[in-house]
């Protein structure tokens, strides 16, 4: 009973705001579903989570200029900045995945350095050369890996165990030394190999491989349809797959104006890029392959296993978005990958994936469903769609300020995050109006992916899992330096998978990452056998260390350093008072109550 009565006493809100803040209400014009549930989930959320003595707010860059102008023209209101402990906790989950530590957040918070959230910025975005896993660690890289790994469907099941940690340590590598991100695309979109468990670029375009109807021979002209259809759905932001299927006409003209244009040809022109791969397995069934140029076509007549016939007869290759074709001998998939990375929306459909992944929404939103015949102010689509981006320009600006900065990630992201726009706070002086959300006016509230749950339980309790990592001999203890959900096997790791799978991780395969809330989420943590052997007392670990410290310490400071650890704040008052009494009436007992009690407060699932 004292468990429970802790964790009343901590929590002020009630666990269903897991499943009532989620849920879409109607949604003002021109406001993307996923900017609705956020708008509802940070009003529900924040009053309870931020703390006030809020910041003024300065403009820091091209961002700030665009998105406060705007606010200031239409006379909306905007958040104060966000407190240095909100913001200390959100840009470690944001860049690395992990919270702050004890010992980071009373020296940050200490600090009266007016850099010094820049200085952070740049603390954590930095990666030594050799920044590998037997390096010292390098929490962004693996939290921006798995990224990566989850945008471009990077599973063993598809590639093989093999295949897949190849593919995963490119990324990471690209990552480590800043590989233009143009240049990347440009390599997975031109590899060729005789052996895709030896050449790692190679597994991005063969994750898109389609076995025919016995599953000993690969469909070629299916996978180049796949090819097409990905590589435009993950770097242009254009989703493909209905018109692969049937022409837009008849069929879109309620959902994407620009999509309603477009015939199947025009997908199969594009997919004829790709026609003069052969895809092969190597050693018969498996995942193993040989992805070679060897003068293959586009045949259509070949019968398809995914999708309606083919027809037409001119099926030479032909860039959806301009109509270009391959210069004279020049390779096809080069050309294509010429085409894509040059064309502006490449960098449009970039920035706007980094930007909803810091923002919790995109300013195209889905950042993966734009409609390119709504993108234009000086050229608004007729009545009754509407602009699609909340901020056109200022998606422009960014685009344009990718291209120029070479395709630099690692720049992109310190832009956003440096800005006032992104260190807002969630908390919102005054009555708040769902029409103010698609300005950005304060931070959106959004709970965190599964796997950075899962890591900070670890992380706040320093109790580990021994994660293998299949077809190697690494282990290691954070799920976001896994290379896929696959290496959670074995029936020591069946508490933190079945964890991760309430949490709605994604599989690469057929399941989607899930943001959602639902009752099975909280039942989870109360009934976790994870969360229960977390919180145990065990040798070296946070809570043994915190009740054999020597020279002792006092009930305040353990409690002090509790809060810092699993919340990355200080406690309050009326929360000193209960967790100390707690301590006094039972200290062994009541120190593992109060880190059950801390996991189940719905603000440690909350990137605020």
């Amino acid at each position: 009973m004292r468990k429970w009565t802790l964790f009343g006493a901590f929590c002020g809100f009630s666990l269903a705001v897991l499943v009532a803040a989620e849920k879409p209400s109607k949604h003002p014009e021109n406001a993307s579903r996923a900017m609705e549930r956020l708008n509802k989930l940070t009003a529900d959320v924040a009053p309870k989570t931020s703390q006030t003595s809020l910041q003024p707010v300065p403009v820091r860059n091209f961002i700030d200029e665009f998105i406060f102008t705007r606010m200031q023209r239409d006379a909306v209101p905007h958040a104060g900045l966000s407190t240095d402990a909100e913001f200390l906790r959100r840009i470690h989950l944001d860049l690395t995945g992990r919270l702050p530590e004890p010992e980071v957040i009373r020296k940050f918070l200490a600090d009266k350095d007016p850099l010094k959230r820049e200085k952070m910025i740049d603390e954590l975005l930095a990666t030594p050369i050799e920044g590998r896993l037997d390096k010292p660690e390098t929490p962004f890289l693996d939290k921006w890996t798995y990224f990566f790994g989850d945008l471009f469907r990077n599973s063993a099941g598809e590639l093989g165990a093999r295949g897949r940690n190849l593919l995963r340590d490119y990324i990471y590598d690209a990552l480590l030394l800043n590989v233009p991100y143009d240049e990347l695309v440009r390599e997975l979109l031109t590899a060729r190999t005789r052996d895709n468990w030896v050449d790692a670029a190679s597994n991005y375009l063969l994750r898109d491989h389609v076995d025919d109807f016995n599953d000993l021979m690969i469909n070629l002209t299916d996978s180049y349809d796949e090819m097409a259809i990905s590589s435009s759905k993950y770097f242009l932001g254009l989703n493909l797959e209905c018109v692969s299927c049937h022409d837009g006409k008849g069929h879109l003209e309620k959902i994407n104006l620009w999509l309603s244009r477009v015939r199947r040809p025009q997908i199969w022109r594009q997919a004829a890029f790709f026609s003069n791969i052969s895809i092969s397995r190597n050693f018969g069934i498996g995942n193993e392959y040989e992805l070679l140029d060897k003068g293959g076509r586009y045949d259509i007549s070949s019968r398809s296993v995914r999708r309606m016939p083919r027809y037409q007869t001119d099926l030479s290759p032909q860039f959806l978005l301009t109509a270009e074709t391959p210069r004279h001998g020049e390779p096809w998939r080069e050309a294509y990958a010429r085409m894509l990375t040059e064309d502006p929306q490449f960098a449009r459909a970039t920035v706007n994936l980094v930007w909803s992944e810091l923002m919790g929404v995109g300013i195209v939103d889905p950042p993966l469903d734009f409609d390119l015949a709504r993108l234009d102010p000086a050229n608004p689509p007729p009545a009754p769609w509407t602009i699609q981006p909340s901020h056109p320009e200022l998606l422009e600006a960014l685009a344009k300020d990718f291209r120029e900065h070479k395709c630099d990630l690692r720049r992109l992201i310190r832009l956003i995050v440096t800005s006032s726009t992104y260190q807002l706070s969630s908390h919102f002086e005054g009555e708040w109006k769902a029409a103010y959300a698609p300005y950005f006016a304060r931070h959106f509230v959004r709970r965190l992916p599964a796997e950075e749950i899962a890591d900070a339980i670890s992380q706040a309790t320093e109790i580990f899992p021994s994660i293998s990592i299949s077809e190697s001999n690494v282990k290691v203890g954070y799920v976001l330096q896994a290379r896929s959900s696959e290496d959670l096997g074995g029936k020591d790791l069946e508490p933190l998978r079945l964890l991760l799978a309430s949490f709605g991780q994604a599989d690469r395969d057929k399941t989607d990452r899930d943001l959602s809330g639902s009752t099975v989420q909280a039942a989870a943590l109360l009934n976790s056998k994870l969360v229960k052997d977390r919180v145990k007392i065990q040798e070296k670990r946070r809570l043994y260390k915190l009740l054999n410290h020597d020279p002792p310490l006092a009930n305040r400071e353990i409690v002090e350093e509790m809060f810092l650890a699993f919340l990355a704040r200080p406690p309050r008052a009326p929360e000193m008072k209960v967790a100390i009494q707690t301590l006094e009436e039972r200290h062994h007992q009541g120190l593992e109550d109060l880190a059950w009690s801390l996991i189940n407060k719905p603000e440690f699932l909350y990137d605020y």
